[in-house]
């Protein structure tokens, strides 16, 4: 039977070769041969065995070909009885994705057919039909020159059995490829960025921006990150805590801004020369910081948990407490602040 099957792979050689002489056309055809093994269902009482596997292929387009395959082999029933089994199978292939000319490519692919399994002891010969379906990867090395495994279960349509035939091998095709030809190289366009603020113009949703202008990954504007500041400075009267009349405006202008940064906390800090007892100054400083606090909320509604009233006494001094205009420098109420926001 070895050689039926050895005659049957020059058989398919010799075909291929003629299709592919220069006299006539390139055909998408492709031969296959390698080894394989049948793995039988246990009710057949067979022992697996080795076998050799010849195939070709005809391609109706880059996804779709037709198959036709053949193995034949001898093997042992478990009873010792020799015996030949044959298989040949017809069907339909479908591969994914894509192969064109040229490069490296795996490419995975479903089978499905009809064939027969023809299992002959002499005195005991049976042909069943079958049906078989399963998958493989074929490797291309070269655009003729391939590598394949190859996995099929070949359900009996008459005895119900369950047989697969695993396979590897190389194959080759015999169509038209454009393999002595250089593989075309695609040469990039140069990137373009026409507004000149680092993101070319495949990417940038905001075409036209200004020079210099900061921008994120799609090339519009970066939000401006902006300082605001004020500083409040309150002077008092000796031993006063009442807020003068000339200040008012400036405590207006701290409470507009608190209006327009409404989640920040302030710090309203008193302070005092150094005339009288120290703990006296401390409680001093503390009255006029309240003061502030007291007009900013009550006068201008500022939320009373956004004030913190810090008396610092006369521990803080800005000026000299030797002179007059140094002592009056001394005698105040301060509130600094700055913030970051974006425009």
């Amino acid at each position: 039977m070895k050689q039926k099957i050895l005659a049957g792979v020059a058989a398919m050689a010799a075909t291929a070769s003629m299709l592919s002489a220069p006299v006539s056309a390139e055909v998408p055809l492709t031969i296959n041969a390698g080894v394989g093994q049948f793995v039988f269902d246990g009710d057949r009482r067979l022992k697996d065995t080795e076998t050799p596997v010849v195939g070709l292929e005809y391609a109706f387009t880059d996804n779709w070909a037709a198959e036709v395959m053949y193995a034949e082999d001898s093997t042992r029933y478990n009873d010792g009885t020799e015996t030949d089994v044959a298989a040949w199978q017809v069907g339909m292939m479908y591969y994914t994705g894509s192969y064109i000319g040229g490069g490296n490519r795996v490419r995975p692919y479903l089978a499905f057919g009809m064939g027969e399994i023809d299992i002959d002891a002499g005195a005991f010969d049976t042909v069943e039909t079958t049906a078989n379906a399963g998958g493989g990867l074929r490797w291309m090395l070269t655009p003729r020159f391939g590598a394949r495994v190859d996995a099929r279960m070949l359900h009996s349509l008459d005895e119900s059995d369950n047989d697969f035939l695993l396979t590897a091998g190389l194959n080759y095709y015999f169509g038209k490829v454009s393999e002595d030809a250089a593989p075309a190289v695609a040469v990039a366009a140069a990137p373009v960025d026409s507004d000149g603020d680092g993101v070319n113009d495949d990417r940038d949703q905001c075409p036209g921006t200004a020079a210099g202008t900061r921008v994120d990954a799609t090339g519009c504007p970066l939000p401006v990150t902006q300082v605001a500041s004020i500083k409040l400075k309150v002077n008092f009267d000796f031993d006063a805590t009442k807020v003068k009349e000339v200040y008012f405006n400036d405590v207006n202008e701290l409470a507009v801004f608190l209006k327009r940064f409404s989640d920040l906390q302030v710090n309203v800090e008193g302070h005092t020369d150094n005339v009288g007892p120290e703990n006296y100054n401390q409680q001093l400083s503390q009255r006029r910081a309240q003061a502030v606090v007291d007009l900013l909320v009550n006068q201008h509604g500022i939320n009373a948990s956004r004030l913190q009233a810090v008396g610092y006494g006369e521990s803080r001094p800005v000026a000299s407490n030797d002179t007059s205009s140094g002592r009056a420098e001394n005698r105040r109420v301060m509130a600094t602040l700055e913030v970051e926001y974006k425009d």
